[in-house]
């Protein structure tokens, strides 16, 4: 009698985890079978349809990221090697860091800064709390954390560094008159309206080595308080919007043979687990190191699928930090999403009375003189124009161009595109204002 009921209740429990099971990975088997693979042909009509514009914004433009982390973050071990690796497979030409400042006295330059195998690199330093910012002061020396922040940042910029407030979902003091810039979208801010992780690990098991890129733009949610907060601060003076990867490579396992013969297990946020004699775990799952040490990796956040997902494109007419830097500040920039699809060769900008250039995305312009607000896509996208945070117009079907006569209104304008994949429109990419006075 006892067996038997021994027998039932191990068949029960059998069942309930096999049920388990099924309920746990239905989802990321149905997407790796039926979601992932249409998304993926979708995409891949969107790039198929690419037609390159006409050149009509006479600056060259290059694509980098802001908001990276290296190993000098207390919560990171990226190397120059993976840095570069995930940037070059990006198709990047600059990463913008953020890294945490070890102390009260922060110096400058460190960690990686100047052009390596064609991609610049600029040190900069995120602060967290109130008024948590991204600094990069384009020079030498050394920053004081112990004086104020609103004498810090005047300081910073004066010496024609860039201020940009990070986390905008936080609250900042927004009325400070000399920071330059915010982020309009962060990756890491877009993730905390997830309902926990498990869901997305589960589907990253399943679907993480050919899919991952999928993973990412399951949590994508358009800020849209962020960008009313960013329209809003406009109408007062220009706040430049750029978007942030965030980027740690730290959301992984690994283990690394350290020189004593041990080795040492590493967990999220770059913490390390246990540093062990080798033991059967190790003989199962250690192979040969590669180029960086480890001997094994199981990475959620690789340094190319940050940088591939969110970038900005900036019109400078010299490849340098420093140039990309001023044009950041003048707002010759916009944040696209490059999962979807790259958004070189997208222009946005102003025609005269002449039909002439008259000016670009972040220029301020005189509203009389102009006649049109044009854009020229590389795909047919949607277009929404916002103007001081209201909707003026949109079009209703996918477009390789979109012209606005705003006949004298001043303003504040600004594009937002989308794609149509899968069978919806998706957010794409968000232009700076031109400012009509």
């Amino acid at each position: 009698m006892v067996k038997r009921i021994i027998k039932i209740v191990f068949s029960i429990a059998f069942v309930l985890i096999g049920l388990s099971l099924v309920y746990l990975f239905a989802g990321p088997l149905y997407k790796k079978w039926v979601i992932y693979p249409r998304l993926e042909q979708s995409r891949e009509e969107i790039r198929a349809s690419y037609r390159k514009p006409p050149i009509v914004i006479p600056i060259p433009e290059y694509t980098g990221v802001m908001h990276a982390h290296s190993y000098w973050s207390h919560d990171s071990r990226g190397n120059l090697n993976e840095i570069l690796h995930g940037a070059k497979k990006a198709e990047l030409d600059f990463v913008f860091f953020a890294d945490h400042a070890h102390g009260k006295l922060d110096t400058f330059p460190r960690a990686y800064h100047g052009e390596f195998e064609g991609i610049l690199l600029e040190g900069g330093t995120e602060t967290s709390g109130s008024d948590g910012m991204e600094v990069n002061p384009f020079r030498e020396g050394i920053l004081d954390w112990n004086i104020p922040r609103d004498s810090m940042i005047r300081d910073i910029v004066k010496q024609g560094g860039l201020v940009t407030y990070v986390h905008s979902e936080k609250e900042h003091n927004w009325d400070n008159p000399d920071y330059q810039a915010m982020e309009i979208y962060n990756i890491h801010t877009d993730l905390l309206d997830e309902d926990g992780m498990l869901a997305f690990l589960l589907n990253h098991l399943v679907n993480g080595e050919k899919f991952r890129h999928w993973g990412y733009r399951e949590i994508y949610d358009k800020q849209v308080a962020i960008l009313e907060n960013w329209d809003q601060l406009n109408q007062g003076r220009q706040i430049v919007g750029i978007g942030s990867v965030d980027a740690h490579n730290n959301q992984n396992i690994r283990a690394r043979h350290l020189e004593n013969g041990q080795v040492e297990w590493v967990g999220p946020n770059a913490d390390a687990i246990s540093i062990r004699e080798p033991g059967i775990l190790e003989n199962l799952l250690l192979h040969e190191p590669d180029e960086n040490g480890w001997a094994f990796k199981w990475e959620l956040d690789t340094y190319f699928h940050s940088f591939n997902f969110v970038n900005n494109h900036v019109f400078s007419e010299e490849f340098s930090t420093v140039k990309i830097k001023d044009h950041i500040i003048k707002g010759n920039v916009f944040v696209a999403f490059e999962g979807i699809a790259p958004g070189d060769g997208f222009q946005y900008f102003a025609l005269s009375t002449q039909n002439e250039l008259a000016g670009i995305l972040g220029d301020s312009i005189a509203a009389q003189s102009v006649s049109k607000l044009k854009v020229l896509s590389p795909f047919p996208a949607r277009y929404r124009l916002i103007r001081d945070g209201q909707m003026v117009a949109e079009t209703g079907d996918g477009q390789y161009e979109f012209e606005f006569s705003p006949e004298n209104q001043k303003g504040i304008y600004r594009i937002e595109a989308d794609l149509w994949l899968d069978g919806q429109w998706v957010n794409w990419l968000f232009t700076n204002p031109i400012y009509l006075n």
